[in-house]
């Protein structure tokens, strides 16, 4: 890999981190807006989920536009722009309600994001596409990392949670400027943007696979979105962590997650085509890991079933990406992806919500097992996927003979 490439992923491996930072930036310091805003767990999820929507409704069109203008350098760096901007103003957020618009503006920069990036990043080592999806996956990660224990140690530093999420809009800003700089965008489609839209659509839904992937994915998405918005009520409310603390064990998780998803992305790569058993394998095991929620009493054990599922769910999203971007031609990259995580978008807008109910009406912890069974399902239509991944290199195979 020469210099340029290696320089490349980085930056775009870290600017997945920039997009997970600003996703998830308010996570660690619910306890605080839920305790300044007396919420209840059902505008916690409401909360969460503004964000969600505008990803959901936005993410499918910006993608098939980035396909058509061929312009994903100017669709990143407007997506750390979106993103980071409305930080500026949770500062002066007086009411519950513009929380949720301005999580709403936020939401729409991360629906540039996905599409886009993984265009870019799978073009540097097409070879590699694995171990390229996990470094990629694994910048994300550190975005997860990062998040929990500094906004928590500025939180605690400034003491003002406003303050704390205002210092970090600089990041976006200066990673926008970066992608600029460094990327360049493509040539657009010569056709007509209906004809390219009813080609691109057609060949999307009538790939059978990758719809499957589309459903196994949307129910990963929906448990992990509901973890991570009530695990920090969890820590802080059921076992007496603090703030910093429960911070400090969410970057813990992530750490985990992103040393399982670089080792499970370059495993997956040596078994090709069989990609799809590691899916199987992980969902089934992480909806075990997270059922555990329910019945933990004691820190160890509690911190055990963290660090499960953290290592089991963590690298499942790059195995998807690398699957995903394996069932469509170039072209259709970007679109596929947008489909993905619009899909997934729309789970979380609905998760943390009914996730809320369950809370609301039957204990916290029952929403977990909610969550645990969703990543059941995903684990039966994986093993549909699998299957129809065997009964396909049959084929190849059969012809080839």
């Amino acid at each position: 890999m020469d210099a340029t490439k290696k320089f490349n992923l980085f930056a775009l491996s870290a600017s997945h981190g920039l997009n997970s930072f600003y996703m998830y930036l308010l996570i660690p310091v619910l306890p605080l807006i839920v305790k300044e805003f007396d919420l209840s767990y059902v505008q916690v999820g409401l909360l969460v989920s503004s964000y969600s929507l505008s990803n959901s409704l936005f993410q499918f069109p910006f993608s098939f536009l980035a396909d058509y203008t061929g312009r994903w350098r100017t669709a990143l760096a407007l997506s750390h722009l979106v993103q980071a901007l409305p930080v500026l103003f949770y500062a002066y957020v007086g009411e519950y309600r513009f929380l949720l618009v301005l999580g709403f503006i936020s939401g729409m920069g991360s629906a540039a994001y996905h599409p886009p990036a993984v265009s870019l990043i799978t073009r540097e080592l097409p070879a590699r596409r694995g171990f390229t999806i996990g470094i990629f996956n694994g910048g994300g990660d550190v975005g997860h990392i990062v998040t929990p224990a500094l906004v928590g140690w500025l939180t605690a530093y400034l003491m003002s949670w406003q303050a704390a999420v205002q210092v970090l809009v600089l990041p976006g800003l200066v990673w926008a400027a970066l992608v600029w700089f460094r990327f360049q965008d493509q040539g657009s489609q010569r056709q007509p943007m209906r004809q390219a839209a009813r080609s691109t659509f057609g060949a999307l839904f009538r790939n059978r696979r990758l719809m499957l992937l589309v459903i196994l994915s949307t129910f990963r998405i929906t448990g992990f979105r509901g973890l991570m918005t009530f695990l920090p009520l969890l820590l802080t409310q059921a076992f007496g962590f603090g703030v910093q603390d429960a911070g400090w064990i969410l970057s813990g998780y992530f750490v985990l997650g992103a040393a399982a998803t670089v080792a499970v992305g370059q495993w997956s790569d040596r078994l090709g085509g069989n990609r799809t058993i590691f899916i199987v394998v992980m969902t089934f095991l992480c909806a075990a890991a997270l059922s555990s929620l329910y019945w933990v009493a004691s820190v160890p054990a509690l911190l055990i079933a963290v660090a499960a599922i953290g290592t089991l769910l963590t690298p499942v999203p790059s195995l998807v990406l690398a699957v995903g971007t394996e069932l469509v031609e170039e072209r259709q990259r970007s679109s596929s992806v947008g489909l993905i995580y619009g899909m997934n978008e729309g789970a979380s807008t609905l998760s943390p919500i009914i996730g809320g109910f369950v809370a609301q009406a039957f204990g916290l912890r029952l929403a977990f097992l909610f969550y645990a069974l969703m990543f059941a399902a995903g684990g039966l239509v994986a093993i549909l996927l699998h299957r129809e991944s065997l009964r396909r290199q049959a084929g190849l195979a059969g012809g080839t003979a």
